[in-house]
């Protein structure tokens, strides 16, 4: 029979021809055919190769898993490059080679059967990417004191001075490196531009001027902005990021994840959770497709991936911290060097309270009793806020290079109180302080660029004020125009802040679960803020009790929107009024299903077009 999927039979060797290769490059265009093949004994004398049958006994014994995969491909191309015996290289490489995948039988319950049937089951194939690749994570604590406490719990970490002379840079350094790649001036060509590093790039080993350097991943940098700070969250993204290394790491070499410990990791409410994520990796596995191990930096460089940075001009070596430091923003931050233990600090209670910087105690005084006041108070935790206002005040009325006393700015005094609200979670001074600081996310960039790839129009600004339409790649320099102007910054401190956690979560959704954005074509960064705002309308249990989303944490952002964007999908719809249905819908520029399908079909028949609200949409445009 000739239907299905055609195999080649056999293939033939004329061993006569192999002797005599000079005298048969004469008759290459020989009009000789092999003879048919007509008896099954000329296969033992090794002139027919029956091809077919000796792929269809392999696929037997790997059904019948008598063999695997390492047993018929002793070269392991089956696994990744990084684990591969290959000969090593100067320079790191992408390798062009697919993951091997193997067919899953999953059984489920047929969706027009009953649900008492429990023998109404299908059998369906699920690709499942194998792959043992092993991550080397490198746990560095920040003091011998958090240390010595991860110890008592079985979790081994180093110092850096235990790391020495290897070194561990920021992410900001690593894009101070590459910035001289390609630098000509006399082509004009002006560099790499200054981009984040991402956690693949922050996996391998750099040697630079006879240094060996590492650098940790921007999910553990405080420098920049503040989600780091949230535990819940932080948690969550190293998760994340293994789980993207594990299936998109494709170099030479086995991944090394260096995570930054620090001190105030373990003076929160999560601290068993961050406990907890130690041992599963001091375990080995995460989950059945992550394995990782925890191993000491001088140990895992043996098998790392190697990338030798030659372009750097001897110029440029001075300004690199080539000090045997960590964390570069660890040496000007000494105000939690008071506690005697990691678990004296008391614990923050629930902080609900807003920050109404429009109208305070401080608008009226004079500076001078503004000045005294920040200088002769201590900040506590009920006081923090007041503090807050007070060097707003003085930052309206002369920025951020006012002095306060001498070599003491409302720049300084404003970082100072970033690191006490941190300490002390309250996120409604944490999130204004950084809008007065202008700190944007490194990765906002690309998160625009990753929803524009997928066919939407993104739009930055406030619910019923002018917004700013992105519809091409755009540079951090104009996001940070755009967020800082006088139509987002200029009429809401906190929406400068607020929009880029939103844009942060919105791409990283739409990475893992596109369906969510069926219906919108335009995603309206502000609105979806009013969204979020209603959704905690509904959710409020108690009438007198008012949350802002200024209050709540950027792990608690990330569940509302989610929440917000699956009320789609989930029963919590059934719950809600009609007006809720649509008030949350049009929030969101969500359409129903079919519906520019129906609008085309309208138009179709009404040559005059349709007017909508004041507004005509011809049947052709014009």
């Amino acid at each position: 029979s000739f239907k299905g999927e055609m195999m080649t039979h056999y293939y033939y060797i004329d061993h006569s021809k192999q002797q005599s290769s000079g005298s048969s490059d004469s008759n290459v265009h020989s009009t000789n055919q092999p003879p048919q093949f007509n008896c099954s004994s000329e296969v033992l004398h090794g002139k027919y190769f029956l091809l077919g049958q000796a792929v269809w006994t392999i696929c037997q014994l790997l059904t019948d898993k008598l063999l695997t995969v390492s047993d018929l491909d002793p070269l392991r191309r089956y696994l990744p490059p990084c684990d591969r015996p290959k000969p090593n290289s100067r320079y790191s490489s992408i390798q062009d080679s697919s993951r091997y995948q193997y067919s899953l039988s999953i059984t489920r319950p047929l969706a027009n059967q009953a649900h008492d049937s429990k023998k109404a089951t299908e059998s369906i194939i699920s690709n499942v990417t194998f792959s043992d690749l092993v991550i080397h994570v490198v746990a560095v604590s920040e003091s011998v004191r958090l240390q010595q406490v991860l110890a008592t719990y079985g979790i081994q970490t180093q110092t850096p001075k235990q790391i020495e002379p290897l070194l561990i840079w920021p992410p900001a350094e690593l894009i101070k490196a590459y910035a001289n790649l390609g630098v000509n001036k006399k082509l004009g060509f002006s560099g790499r531009p200054v981009r984040p590093i991402g956690v693949l790039g922050t996996c391998k080993v750099y040697r630079i001027s006879s240094k060996t350097v590492l650098c940790y991943p921007l999910t553990f940098e405080t420098t920049d902005f503040y989600i780091s700070s949230d535990m819940a969250l932080l948690l969550d993204n190293i998760r994340s990021d293994l789980e993207f290394i594990t299936k998109c790491w494709r170099l030479k070499g086995r991944p090394i994840y260096v995570m930054m410990l620090r001190e105030r990791h373990l003076r929160g409410p999560q601290k068993s959770d961050l406990l907890e994520l130690l041992t599963q990796i001091r375990q080995g596995k995460l989950s059945s497709s992550i394995f990782v191990r925890l191993e000491r930096l001088q140990t895992a460089i043996s098998t790392a991936c190697i990338e030798h940075l030659d372009f750097l001009n001897t110029e440029v070596y001075p300004t690199f911290p080539w000090e045997s430091v960590a964390v570069a923003e660890n040496k000007n931050t000494n105000d939690l060097s008071h506690y005697k233990s990691l678990t004296d600090v008391v614990k923050a209670p629930v902080l609900s309270d807003d920050l109404d910087y429009q109208h305070h105690e401080f608008q009226n005084q004079h500076e001078t009793e503004i000045r005294d006041y920040i200088c002769n108070t201590d900040i506590q935790i009920h006081s923090l806020k007041k503090h807050t206002l007070a060097t707003y005040e003085l930052y309206k009325r002369g920025g951020l290079d006012y002095m306060i006393r001498d070599n003491y700015r409302v720049k300084n005094h404003l970082e100072h109180l970033m690191n006490q609200a941190t300490t002390f979670q309250d996120w409604a001074v944490i999130r204004f302080v950084s809008s007065l600081l202008r700190k944007m996310v490194d990765s906002l960039a690309p998160a625009v660029t990753n929803l524009l790839v997928r066919g939407k129009i993104v739009t930055l600004g406030i619910f019923g004020f002018e917004e700013t339409v992105i519809d091409k790649p755009i540079r951090p320099n104009d996001i940070y125009k755009i967020l800082y102007n006088d139509n987002i910054f200029g009429r809401s401190i906190f929406h400068a802040v607020l929009l880029q956690e939103v844009l942060i979560n919105v791409s990283l959704f739409m990475n893992t679960y596109p369906q969510l954005f069926n219906g919108i074509l335009k995603i309206r960064l502000g609105w979806m803020l009013e969204a979020m705002k209603l959704a905690l309308e509904y959710l409020r249990t108690d009438p007198e009790e008012v949350v802002t989303l200024n209050v709540i944490s950027p792990n608690n952002i990330k569940q509302l929107l989610d929440y917000v964007l699956t009320t789609q999908q989930s029963g919590d719809i059934e719950q809600r009024s009609s007006f809720q249905k649509r008030q949350m819908d049009g929030a969101l520029s969500r359409v129903p299903v079919h519906f520019y399908e129906h609008v085309w079909s309208i138009l179709e028949r009404t040559p005059g077009g349709i007017k909508l609200c004041g507004i005509l949409l011809p049947q052709v445009e014009l």
